[in-house]
């Protein structure tokens, strides 16, 4: 097969991996083009979302609204585009151009996605499920308080979160929400109420833990094990949770360090405000949403019809609460509520989204939403009016955060990346016998499937070079690498290991499919399956695949991000170790089954043919400093050719550093007696030596005895 029809034929299978995810991808515009930047409803689908207008007129200037109306003239509702009005970003970083509807009698007529950047896809979740979460805001009141999860509370209406993408649906609630309030507030269909003037009262001295709880100071959330529906239920505490605004100097200096607090209110700009929060009980209040997609996805504050959600650009961790007397909470973190949206002259409420897992599919959670309600005492933040009588520079980044939550996950990572590096290191030891270095071998791909794939689910991937390609030619954030430490410490192993040895200790070693898909071939080879193995000239072709493939992927992310993403989909390691592959799409199903099968037969068919992210690594694999050890005579030896399962070395006893995986069994033969020739030439020659030797002290030996006796007895014949 020629170079160019193996790259047609990539290019084919790439496109029919793609063509899963893409047919039911989100609405597109067409040709896929730029999400719209203004709302021109002669181009977008203006009527989806508002019922019953025939035509659109456009706002007065300074209102980003198209006026919607009926046959007879009336005006029907507003639609507006959600970039217009609100800037909040999604899992992916970007915001989620939403086209939203509003009547004029201040509902929600629909809501439309025209445009995202989620990778929801990439963890099998389908994009139909985006859609009905978007649907089912179809008829909502906008003055309507809305919880996110689950409750129990009276007069509330609740909205189910979506399994596995928590993220994104909390971004895609508070945009929908805000853009509708919006339209409805600038067309007189509800009121915003403005933060009551107020000031707080200062003392420059601390105030101890005690003092603050005795002056009301804190709100306090406590979630019990039966309300999270826990095997075994009880009273328990799942949760225990306390916060309060920390603006005041004997609150602020109480609970943060003095610097960091002195820091933030440098930071301040008016209308913004500093919420502590601590925890204690057997979970989080953080979450990881905010590892992964910059928002926190458990806690967030409710005031009146707003909501605010934070990011990890509004987050300062804290180590624990700096008085003396105040309890052991197990973890604490700092908020900044910006933009005026929490008022301390009126009550808020703290709310947290508990969820577990309901057993029926890989990701469905139930997610139920607890509230505790709180105001701050009146002696230390007094208003400067009346209440209304229906009323009686950026933080630290959320990353670190995640070095600290669950450590013996980092521990034990670096304790295997360590032991990997050690067994190069002394590669004198590792192979001194071919049992050794197998059961070696054997136990650390064992110990990778395990501890990298299957708990840790840190399988490195080509759609993480992909973002590194993105962030070098956009904008590079180093909070996007840091954010997973599992991830973050694999890449930085590869990095280290590959200059030094060669891509193949990842790729031989470390790799959970890669040591998945050898202990598959390992077992078809023990119940007696045959071994089928390419052509040589369809072999030498035919591994270059690979390097097309990570071409084609790298071209498509640069063209859009979303395409890249869903072709990267021919690597099999999200439907691996991230979802159960028989729930996928059938395609997605059916390519890993094959590569399953393929590789009772073949050894490791996808790593040498096909893997993009082998193809990266390898293309540095000349650079490495010390290969396997190789001697002159190897060049005419094919001992090691014959064994060697990725058939990295060549007729003349050259080792090709692209293909080898180093395995390091040909080191083993260099040092074995009994199997490499000129050891066991040197071995025979030195047991003919050792022979020869002894045979001539035996003689001389007897030639010194016989001629003792004959000066002993001279008139005996002796015989020679």
């Amino acid at each position: 097969m020629s170079i160019p029809r193996a790259l047609s034929l990539v290019l084919f299978s790439l496109a029919l991996l793609a063509a899963p995810a893409a047919s039911v991808a989100r609405p597109a515009l067409p040709g896929d083009a730029p999400p719209p930047a203004h709302l021109d409803c002669a181009a977008l689908p203006c009527a989806d979302v508002l019922p019953g207008a025939v035509r659109f007129d456009a706002a007065a200037p300074g209102r980003p609204f198209a006026i919607g109306r009926d046959a007879t003239g009336a005006v029907v509702g507003w639609v507006a585009l959600s970039t217009e009005l609100v800037d909040i970003k999604a899992y992916s970083g970007k915001p989620m151009v939403t086209l939203i509807g509003v009547d004029s009698a201040a509902a929600i007529a629909g809501a439309k996605v025209l445009h995202h950047s989620e990778p929801i896809l990439l963890v099998g979740i389908p994009e139909q499920k985006l859609t009905d979460f978007v649907d089912a805001y179809r008829g909502l009141d906008v003055r309507t308080r809305v919880i996110f999860g689950h409750s129990d509370e009276p007069g509330v209406h609740s909205v189910d979160a979506i399994s596995g993408a928590t993220v994104t649906a909390l971004a895609q609630n508070q945009t929908i929400l805000e853009v509708a309030r919006k339209i409805a507030i600038a067309n007189e269909l509800m009121r915003d109420r403005p933060p009551l003037k107020g000031h707080w009262i200062e003392e420059p001295a601390p105030w101890t833990f005690a003092q603050m709880q005795q002056r009301g100071v804190f709100g306090r959330l406590v979630v019990r094990d039966r309300e999270m529906g826990l095997p075994g239920g009880g009273e328990g505490v799942y949760l225990d949770l306390w916060f309060t605004i920390a603006d005041a100097p004997q609150i602020g200096r109480g609970l943060l360090p003095a610097g960091d607090y002195d820091y933030l209110r440098e930071q301040l700009q008016p209308g913004d405000h500093i919420v502590v929060m601590l925890g204690a009980g057997k979970t989080s209040f953080k979450g990881s949403g905010f590892v992964r997609g910059g928002l926190f996805d458990r806690v967030r504050l409710e005031q009146d019809m707003r909501t605010i959600v934070f990011s990890d650009a509004d987050y300062l961790p804290l180590q624990r609460a700096v008085a003396a007397d105040a309890p052991g909470f197990t973890e604490a973190a700092v908020f900044l509520a910006r933009g005026s949206k929490l008022d301390p002259g009126r009550p808020f409420e703290l709310v947290f989204v508990g969820s577990r897992y309901t057993g029926e599919s890989a990701f469905e959670r139930d997610f139920h939403a607890f509230p505790a309600r709180h105001r701050m005492p009146g002696e230390l933040y007094v208003l400067d009016e009346p209440e209304p009588a229906e009323d009686a520079s950026v933080a630290e980044p959320g990353w670190k955060m995640a070095w600290s939550v669950r450590p013996e996950r980092v521990v034990l990572l670096s304790a295997l990346l360590l032991w990997a590096i050690a067994l190069f290191a002394g590669r004198r030891f590792t192979t001194g016998t071919m049992a050794r270095l197998r059961w070696l071998h054997r136990g650390t791909m064992l110990a990778s499937a395990t501890l990298v794939g299957f708990w840790l689910h840190a399988q490195p991937s080509v759609t993480q070079l992909l973002t590194l390609v993105g962030a070098a030619v956009h904008e590079w954030r180093w909070s996007l690498f840091l954010s997973d430490p599992a991830l973050f410490l694999l890449w930085c192993f590869i990095a280290l290991v590959t200059v030094i040895w060669g891509r193949g200790v990842f790729c031989g070693w470390v790799c959970p499919y890669g040591a998945l898909h050898e202990a598959t071939f390992w077992l078809g080879q023990r119940v007696g399956l045959p071994e089928f193995e390419l052509p040589e000239r369809w072999h030498l072709r035919l591994r270059n695949l690979r390097y097309g493939v990570l071409l084609v992927l790298v071209a498509a992310y640069l063209y859009s991000p979303e395409l890249g993403e869903r072709m990267a989909e021919v690597e099999p390691f999200k439907s691996t170790f991230f979802v159960a592959p028989w729930t996928r799409h059938a395609g997605l199903f059916a390519w890993w089954l094959l590569l399953a099968v393929a590789g009772l037969f073949t050894f490791r068919p996808f790593c040498r043919y096909l893997c993009p992210l082998g193809a990266a690594l390898a293309l540095p694999g000349w650079l490495r400093i010390s290969g396997p050890y190789r001697r002159n005579y190897c060049q005419s030896c094919t001992i090691c050719t014959k064994t060697c399962e990725p058939r990295a070395i060549d007729s003349k006893g050259r080792i090709e550093p692209r293909e080898c995986l180093s395995c390091m069994e040909c080191e083993a033969n260099y040092r074995d007696p009994q199997t490499c020739p000129p050891l066991v030439a040197l071995d025979r020659l030195d047991r003919s030596t050792k022979a020869t030797a002894i045979e001539a002290e035996l003689q001389a030996a007897v030639d010194r005895r016989r001629k003792a006796e004959q000066r002993a007895a001279p008139w005996k014949v002796w015989p020679r």
